[in-house]
């Protein structure tokens, strides 16, 4: 049992030895259009109420994209086989999360470029926004 309490901050890099999937904790990582925060009854699987009293999950988003930017994690993680580090950075070595990777225009281009996908404006933007 891992033991927390409720003032320290969620530590990727402590939960790294579990080698647990980014999905197991953010539902919808690999399967959805988006990632969502872990619930609080998903930490207690492995926290009990003695040794962990937090009364919630942090959700200060770090990463966020503009409004009129589409991404899937769908597409991204299921179909293109993107690791979640790409985007989001070394997570497992940080106590904290914070922006490592920078969401540009140029930054995601270059990526398509890189991986041979479309850079179709229509694919990563709604048209007529």
């Amino acid at each position: 049992m891992l033991a927390l309490s409720a003032q320290q901050p969620f530590s990727h890099k402590l939960h790294a030895p579990l080698k647990t999937k980014c999905s197991s904790c953010h539902s919808g990582a690999d399967k959805a259009e988006r990632a969502a925060f872990p619930k609080i009854e998903q930490c207690r699987v492995c926290h009990t109420a003695a040794d962990w009293k937090a009364p919630a999950v942090p959700t200060k988003r770090v990463y966020r994209l503009r409004d009129f930017v589409v991404f899937s994690h769908a597409r991204h993680v299921a179909e293109a086989r993107v690791e979640c580090g790409r985007c989001h950075g070394d997570v497992a070595k940080a106590d904290t999360v914070t922006l490592e990777v920078e969401h540009t225009m140029k930054s995601c281009m270059d990526c398509h470029r890189e991986r041979k996908a479309t850079n179709e404006c229509n694919v990563c933007h709604e048209l007529g926004q």
